[in-house]
């Protein structure tokens, strides 16, 4: 690829994970050339011609595979939410971060101009390739920093990762009881629309929030040793926050 160059239109994508198969599907259906390798083995030199190399594996991983890549001037990009932009400094003059801010599970759909995408070039030319790209894949793009990507990946496991494990416990509560989880559905669906308007500690519901020590000590009662320490921990958090907020 020549500097200069005003569009991306073939791709490499190294990986053979939920992101590499994700931009795989929207890029192949926006018309670009795509090229999907595996990141183990020898990569040859013909895989790396492309416009575009995106480095689509695991954290730890990304160094590694980044290490067995000759690229000349091909922009090369990791996707991780939490790798410095700099780790490919040492492998290419042209490089950035592609970072889809999205739970990714391969198989299910996902409507992926509403992923928010997080751009990062080594300069001003390769940030503008990279977002011309992203903005034919979404329409949610955003201009980040590797500092502030790794604030929105702390973000996005507190808002994600974590929730969906007290769902699983929600889940596995009701079904002790033999009740259905979708009986929670309308009542998380509430908590998501209030949260878009509002800040999410001055709509708290619930009874830490009320401190409420009789309904708390009978709910610790049903649990078990692990699901008691979460429950326990989260209402002490929650009953300072709003001791914050009275104040």
């Amino acid at each position: 690829m020549n500097k200069g160059l005003k569009e991306i239109e073939s791709i490499t994508i190294i990986g053979r994970g939920n992101v590499a198969w994700l931009y795989s599907d929207i890029m192949t259906k926006q018309g670009l050339s795509v090229n999907c390798i595996s990141s183990r083995g020898e990569i040859r030199g013909d895989d790396l011609c492309s416009d575009l190399i995106i480095i689509a594996v695991s954290d730890k991983a990304i160094v590694e595979v980044a290490k067995k890549l000759e690229i000349g001037d091909s922009i090369i990009v990791h996707t991780s939410g939490t790798v410095d932009i700099g780790v490919l400094r040492a492998r290419a003059k042209n490089f950035g971060v592609f970072y889809p801010l999205q739970t990714i599970s391969k198989g299910i759909e996902l409507d992926f101009s509403t992923i928010p995408l997080c751009i990062e070039g080594s300069d001003e030319e390769i940030f503008s390739l990279l977002k011309n790209l992203a903005d034919k894949l979404s329409k949610k793009v955003y201009k980040i920093s590797s500092v502030q990507r790794q604030a929105i990946h702390i973000a996005a496991v507190f808002a994600n990762n974590f929730t969906n494990h007290l769902f699983g416990i929600a889940k596995q509560e009701l079904e002790k009881n033999d009740i259905p989880f979708d009986i929670l559905f309308p009542l998380i669906s509430q908590t998501i629309e209030k949260i878009k308007e509002n800040n999410p500690f001055e709509v708290q519901t619930g009874p830490a929030k009320r401190n409420d020590i009789p309904v708390m000590e009978k709910h610790k009662l049903r649990l078990g040793e692990d699901e008691r320490e979460i429950y326990q921990l989260l209402s002490e958090k929650i009953i300072k926050q709003n001791e914050v907020l009275k104040k």
